[in-house]
């Protein structure tokens, strides 16, 4: 409480000034006031603004994307000559196979070099229509460098009355370089009208989209006289087109009303989309505000006996800074949760209690599963709006007494008091199924979306009795249970440290091996179905002097996590290239060497340049070398520089080959984009044939498109007869598994190959049948090959 002075009430003249004086203060403080709420309104109103274009941009983008990649796919399959050569039906499954996605903002199609429908989305076969007087035709018939054209607004040929669409196009070229026609899609601007539409505006405020000269292409609110006009005179128009994206404030030249302009240019695209909020509306509420505290300032200033209430005013809102401040300083600004600092803050409290009163307390780790792909499928926004509603269920799974907040990102912590191992796993347990529950992200479309989380527990003192201890030993123990497999909860055990240690020994020594080029590389054969050879695989072995051999599959993983793959890689395939030239001079048929390869690779700009090198080195040809790789690679976020790097490797002569195919992101889509030649059917496929009707199935139909697209097809892990007759009667061409031979090392290998009758052709070409050998003596030379590879 405040106290003032006995004298103040005794002599009215120092009362008087003192009232002057905080009349004149709080006066100040009315005006400075107002003008800061008209600053913030004016703030407000642009973060609206800002934010709503943000999201226009990014839905049009994605969708622009999304159709220019199905572009991308009609323009393969126009220029694709064995593409152009498959029936109608295939050819239209190949050519739109991602036209789905794109279907509801119109049409794809590509022309020849007359501007005559050769391909169509929406007919088989395609409409009979001719685009060559359409500008986007003419602007790519003229001008070789035209890239993405965007289209003016156009009525279709349709005879209906219809909303304009615009077009977007691409240039077709033949081997010469010469115009060979477009590929390109309709555009119905409805789509933008029905996008703008959803979002809410004022009386007076607008959005629109422009070409980048100016044209609009839709305006909300909607009117059919404003598409199509030029908004290029107006003087904010150079700065909107030299920058991608700015706020002004100007007055329109289409209704004269001014506006707060928010703008952003939609990707590499050569569209801008602008979001205009009238200033009246944005000053409205302002005003009446600023009326309001006029009114009541007059009324302060001729009543002293209100200047006490404004005083206490004041106070008031200098505690509830006071307060927002110190809820920025302790809690998380999205969810509401305490953060990192506060959390520590509260678990250094309560394992104080804990250990006066001598009760246990527990930590929960709480890491959300894959989150990463929310934000990349359904933007941040929805990725924020999961975080507020974890944040809530995750505060409903909580008794009070017990604290849970947001470390950052997408992990949470929880203190638990008085908690022993049974109510933490009951309480992870109540966690672990209320994360799981659909969450809404999208209401209009009801969409919704599932994620899981994975948690580690720690319990004090048996695990720590430090708060950084026990937040790292939580840590451990939810790293064991993503490992585990995701969605489940792990108590931390001293074993966790302990590999964890283990693991950062194995990644220390594994630099040193490669360092010491301690590595060894096995070798497996790749025959046919008689057993002939027909290739080689380059396999890497770990024999550690301490801690023997060390499985593939384990220090692979390491040397990807800590980014020691490219290196090894690079190891692998010059030590496989010296080794079969070795094998070459020494007088073995050898036809070539594979070797695996992955994503870190192809994005060194220089690794088609080291390929090459490495293979004048030894002596060897392009076509000695098979380079494979597995299908995730060529979905890789840096896709289209490990694109780049493909193509040149194979304009090199280099096979590429798709490893363990069936078992990841299997499309058909990249098959005829990149340059692959071989498909390999993973071993888990064929381990099946014989016992599993679906395993036998899937073999078979991967078998078939092999065949279909001209690709080479072998077969992993073939063991049996069995096996072997079921992949020959479908037509495979290649095998590798133990019932030929097992990985060899070099001079066990080469003992193999002398034991051949002879080596099949180096150029493999899957539209030829194997060469004709007597089934029996292949059955039986396989036979004993494996028996000599297991034993040699």
């Amino acid at each position: 409480m405040i106290r003032f002075p006995t004298s103040l009430f005794t002599r009215p003249a120092l009362f008087i000034y003192a009232g002057i004086g905080i009349t004149l203060a709080t006066t100040g403080v009315t005006v400075a006031s107002l003008y800061e709420m008209r600053l913030d309104a004016m703030a407000q109103a642009r973060v609206a603004a800002q934010n709503l274009v943000i999201s226009l941009q990014k839905e049009i983008e994605r969708n622009l994307d999304i159709y220019q990649l199905a572009m991308r796919d009609v323009a393969t399959s126009a220029e694709t000559p064995s593409i152009i050569r498959l029936p109608p039906e295939v050819r239209q499954l190949v050519a739109f196979s991602s036209a789905a996605n794109a279907a509801e903002l119109g049409a794809l199609f590509a022309t020849d070099a007359t501007g005559k429908l050769i391909l169509d989305s929406r007919s088989i076969p395609p409409r009979k229509l001719s685009v060559s007087g359409r500008d986007y035709f003419q602007i790519q018939r003229l001008q070789s460098n035209a890239g993405l054209y965007i289209s003016a607004p156009f009525l279709p040929y349709a005879e209906e009355p219809e909303i304009p669409q615009i077009a977007l196009s691409r240039r077709l070229e033949d081997k010469d370089g010469q115009f060979a026609g477009i590929v390109a899609g309709t555009l119905r601007l409805s789509y933008f009208r029905h996008l703008f539409e959803d979002s809410i505006l004022g009386r007076h405020d607008t959005i629109t989209l422009l070409r980048m000269d100016g044209t609009v292409l839709m305006r909300q609110p909607f009117h059919v006289g404003d598409i199509g006009k030029s908004l290029a005179g107006g003087h904010s128009f150079e700065p909107l087109v030299r920058s991608g994206q700015g706020t002004y404030i100007d007055i329109a030249v289409l209704d004269h009303v001014e506006r707060l302009y928010t703008f952003r240019r939609i990707g590499s695209y050569p569209l801008v989309v602008v979001v205009g909020f009238a200033t009246d509306d944005i000053f409205a509420g302002w005003r009446k505000r600023a009326i309001t505290i006029g009114i009541v300032s007059v009324i302060l200033d001729a009543l002293l006996i209100l200047l006490l209430l404004m005083f206490s005013r004041q106070l008031r809102k200098r505690l509830a800074m006071e307060r927002r401040l110190q809820r920025l300083a302790w809690f998380d600004s999205l969810t509401g949760l305490p953060n990192r600092v506060q959390l520590q803050r509260e678990a250094l409290r309560m394992l104080t209690e804990a250990k006066r009163t001598g009760t246990t307390l527990a930590v929960l780790f709480i890491d959300l599963d894959r989150f990463k792909r929310v934000n990349d499928t359904q933007g941040h926004s929805a990725g924020d709006e999961v975080l507020r509603e974890i944040a809530r269920r995750l505060q409903d799974q909580i008794h009070t007494g017990d604290v849970i907040g947001r470390l950052g990102g997408d992990e949470f912590l929880a203190v638990l008091r008085e908690c022993d191992v049974l109510k933490a796993k009951h309480v992870a347990g109540r966690i672990l199924q209320a994360v799981f529950q659909p969450i809404l992200i999208n209401s209009k479309q009801d969409t919704r979306i599932t994620i899981s989380a994975s948690i580690g527990i720690a319990l004090s003192p048996l695990d720590g009795e430090e708060t950084d201890i026990l937040l790292r030993n939580a840590d451990l123990a939810m790293y064991r249970a993503k490992s585990a497999g995701r969605n489940q909860m792990q108590f931390y055990a001293p074993e966790y440290e302990r590999q964890a240690k283990e693991q950062l020994e194995l990644e220390i020594a594994l630099q040193r091996a490669l360092r010491a080029n301690a590595l060894s590389v096995a070798y497996q054969p790749k025959v046919d179905a008689t057993g002939v050879l027909c290739g080689v695989e380059a396999l890497v072995r770990w024999d550690d002097d301490r801690q023997g051999s060390i499985a593939p599959d384990r220090f692979i993983a390491i040397a990807e996590e800590s980014g020691l793959i490219a290196e090894m890689d690079a190891w692998v395939m010059g030590e496989a290239c010296r080794q079969l030239a070795q094998w070459r001079a020494e007088g073995l048929d050898v036809p070539n060497v594979s070797v695996n390869v992955c994503a870190a690779d192809f994005k060194r700009p220089d690794y088609p340049d080291f390929v090459i090198a490495t293979l004048q080195f030894h002596g060897l040809a392009a076509a000695d070398l098979t380079l494979e790789m597995t299908e995730r690679v060529l979905f890789d976020e840096s896709v289209a520089d490990i694109r780049k790097s493909l193509d040149a490797i194979h304009a090199l002569g280099v096979a590429l080959s798709i490893d363990d195919f069936g078992t990841g992101y299997s499309s058909l889509s990249y098959l005829h984009r990149f340059a692959v030649k071989e498909l390999k059917i993973d071993k888990s496929f064929v381990q099946g044939i014989g016992r599993d009707a679906m395993a036998e199935s899937l073999t078979q139909t991967l078998v078939r498109l092999g065949k279909i697209l001209k690709l080479t097809v072998t077969a992993e892990g073939v063991e049996t007869h069995a096996q072997r007759d079921f992949l020959r009667t479908h037509g495979c061409h290649l095998y590798q598994g133990f019932l030929f031979s097992p990985p060899l090392a070099p001079h066990d290998f080469a003992r193999w190959v002398r034991a051949l009758p002879a080596a099949c052709p180096t150029s493999f070409s899957p539209s030829r049948p194997s060469p004709q050998a007597n089934p029996a003596k292949g059955v039986r030379f396989a036979t004993n090959c494996a028996e000599k590879a297991v034993d040699p």
